[in-house]
This record gives C-alpha cells, sequence and structure tokens, in this order.
C-alpha cells in the first residue's frame, strides 16, 4: 500500500508539473497567467514541509492522509471558479498538498519499515512509484486529446490523492517500526502497550 500510495502521489506531481500550464491556459488564461499559477505551485509546495513539523506532533499517518485528501480537495475545487485571486489560492493549497504529501510519504516510509531494511523498503517505494510519474503526462496528455471539460481534467488528477490516502489508511501502523520500537519499550519496563 506503501507503494500504491507513491506511485498515485507521484502521479499527482508529475501530472500537475507536466501539465497545469496546459490546463490553465485551456481554461483561457494567458500564457504569462498560466506561468504564474506553476510559480504558485512551486510556493504552496514549500509551505507543504509544514507536514514534517506536524507530523512530529501528530502521528504522521494522519498527516499523510490528510495531506493526500487535501490535494484531491483542492483539486477538484480547483476549476469551480473563475476568480484569479480563488485560483491563485487553491493553486498554493494543491501545490502545498500534492508536493507536501510526496515529501512526507518518504518520512512515513522510513518510519514504517525496520532499520535493518529501511533504505531497501524507502528505495523499492521510490522505484516503483516512479511508475506513476512515468504514466502522468501520457495518461493526462490522453485526457486533455478528448476535450473532456475543464473541471474534468483535474478530477482525474485528483483522484490519484484519493487512491493515495486510501492506501495509507490501509497500511497497518501495528507494524511499522515505530510502533514495534514503543512496544518493545513498554515491555522492557513490565508494561502491556495495550
Amino acid at each position: 500500500m506503501i507503494w500504491v500510495a507513491f506511485t498515485a502521489g507521484l502521479f499527482m506531481v508529475y501530472a500537475l508539473s507536466s501539465w497545469l500550464t496546459k490546463l490553465m491556459a485551456m481554461a483561457g488564461y494567458s500564457l504569462g497567467s498560466a506561468l504564474n499559477f506553476v510559480v504558485i505551485y512551486n510556493l504552496g509546495a514549500i509551505t507543504g514541509s509544514i507536514g514534517g513539523w506536524l507530523s512530529s506532533k501528530i502521528n504522521i499517518k494522519f498527516v499523510l492522509i490528510a495531506s493526500y485528501s487535501l490535494g484531491a480537495l483542492a483539486l477538484t475545487a480547483l476549476p469551480f471558479n473563475s476568480s484569479e485571486k480563488y485560483l491563485y489560492v487553491m493553486v498554493y493549497a494543491v501545490g502545498a498538498s500534492t508536493l507536501g504529501s510526496q515529501l512526507l510519504a518518504y518520512a512515513y516510509a522510513s518510519d514504517f519499515y525496520p532499520s535493518h531494511i529501511r533504505s531497501s523498503g524507502v528505495g523499492f517505494a521510490s522505484g516503483v512509484g516512479r511508475v506513476g510519474a512515468i504514466i502522468s503526462p501520457v495518461v493526462i496528455g490522453w485526457v486533455v486529446s478528448m476535450s473532456l471539460p475543464f473541471q474534468q481534467n483535474f478530477m482525474v488528477i485528483s483522484f490519484a490523492g484519493v487512491i493515495a490516502a486510501v492506501a495509507i489508511c490501509i497500511v497497518k501502523q501495528r507494524n511499522s517500526d515505530s510502533h514495534r520500537t514503543e512496544r518493545a519499550g513498554y515491555l522492557q519496563g513490565g508494561q502491556s502497550p495495550d
């Protein structure tokens, strides 16, 4: 499920990196305005790093699920208002949640795998996730060629966020390395964690 989340997360990141300018131009914005959306998207990604701080305060799994879900919601809501200020806010939120989620996914994977296979686990998740990065420009190009309404293009991308959130929901936190370490500490202290 971690591999599925990586694949879906990288699908969103690369779909937006490759097609955001074109999608906004299709909506009637000038090339200059469309490029501004890409700048805002990447500025939002900087804010997305707050997920790392939140995950030190709250369970990283819940932060990651919320981040993927926020990305899906923001992408779905993005095309339903033509106000440029609204679009800037939504594109900023999309950048924070999609790129931010992907950065947080690496931390989640490293927390999940035991230390003796951690580098292999994170490496495999990242490697398999690249499938999403490879197919996303092709899939979105195909969707764009179908001349669907503007909103539906973003809904296709947002569906990947839903898949990623569901995949992380399915991951059993009891199997994570941090949970095993916490349980071992309780057992050494003579207490039961359950």
